[in-house]
């Protein structure tokens, strides 16, 4: 039986400040995912402003945030028209523009959207499905894509112990709020992208180990946290912020993108070959191929 999340679950209004976005849009780009989209991109030759990127399931749109700061057209689909609304201010805050479009990746893609883009990406979406559903969230990806474009899918992985014990965890203490949050293997993830129709997949860790064991080493924390009357977590994030605000440096985000592409060209940042990261990495990537 397929289940889906409910709408609702998303309709949240919030107040996001650059600075937390400018965080968001860093912490993107360090990822293997982000960097490996970037040198894909180069190796192909195509520059970024004639480039047309989707991003399904956008949310804040970070992922295609980083894109569009470089000059390239992006298209943010979403069957939530809150997560619409959040994604379109957010993007206000960097002078940015972007086609803002209310779809279910449950359905077949409109004339206007299908065989439209180079780029087709989301992040933390297709994992929100279960039985044969996965597998049509998948296809969508590639009906938007034109020939020869490419998909970027990341999802949470099931071989992952970090994922499972944060996980676990938030499930015991009656703190985990998604109804439903299937990791995948990344053998159903390459067999997923065979099934629908992509040429090529392959799949890569989207971050090192030692760099997931500090993340959900926070997470936990984050876990614990919430176990806490609302007054005391109130007072802990106060702090938590306060800090993040003293330490951090506002910088030009759009130079600072273009830093990394320069990096990435200069071969700074190496695609990862370790087996262990692509296999048990708590964020997988699949990057298909049309």
């Amino acid at each position: 039986m397929n289940k889906r999340m409910s709408e609702d679950i998303w309709d949240v209004d919030f107040d996001i400040t650059k600075s937390m976005m400018d965080r968001r849009i860093r912490i993107c780009t360090l990822h293997f995912g982000w960097q490996h989209a970037v040198r894909v991109i180069l190796e192909r030759g195509t520059p970024f402003h004639k480039l047309k990127i989707a991003e399904v399931g956008c949310g804040t749109g970070t992922t295609s945030l980083t894109f569009c700061l470089l000059g390239t057209s992006v298209t943010l689909l979403d069957f939530n028209q809150c997560a619409l609304k959040n994604a379109r201010d957010i993007y206000k805050l960097y002078d940015c523009k972007a086609e803002l479009v209310l779809a279910d990746c449950m359905d077949t893609p409109v004339d206007e959207l299908r065989g439209k883009f180079d780029f087709v990406v989301s992040s933390g979406l297709a994992e929100h499905f279960s039985g044969i559903d996965r597998e049509a969230c998948i296809r969508y990806h590639r009906l938007l894509l034109k020939d020869g474009g490419i998909a970027y899918i990341g999802v949470p992985n099931t071989l992952s112990l970090f994922y499972q014990w944060v996980r676990s965890f938030r499930k015991l203490t009656g703190t985990w709020e998604l109804e439903i949050e299937i990791p995948f293997s990344p053998k159903e993830l390459k067999f997923l992208a065979k099934k629908v129709g992509f040429n090529e997949a392959y799949i890569i860790g989207n971050a090192p180990l030692g760099k997931d064991l500090i993340d959900y080493s926070r997470g936990f924390g984050s876990a614990v946290k919430q176990l806490f009357p609302a007054y005391v977590q109130e007072r802990l994030q106060t702090q938590r912020e306060r800090k993040k605000i003293q330490s951090y440096i506002l910088d030009d985000m759009r130079r600072y993108c273009q830093d990394m592409v320069d990096a990435i060209s200069r071969g700074y940042f190496k695609r990862p070959r370790s087996l262990l990261v692509n296999t048990f990495s708590a964020g997988l990537i699949l990057f298909a191929f049309n």
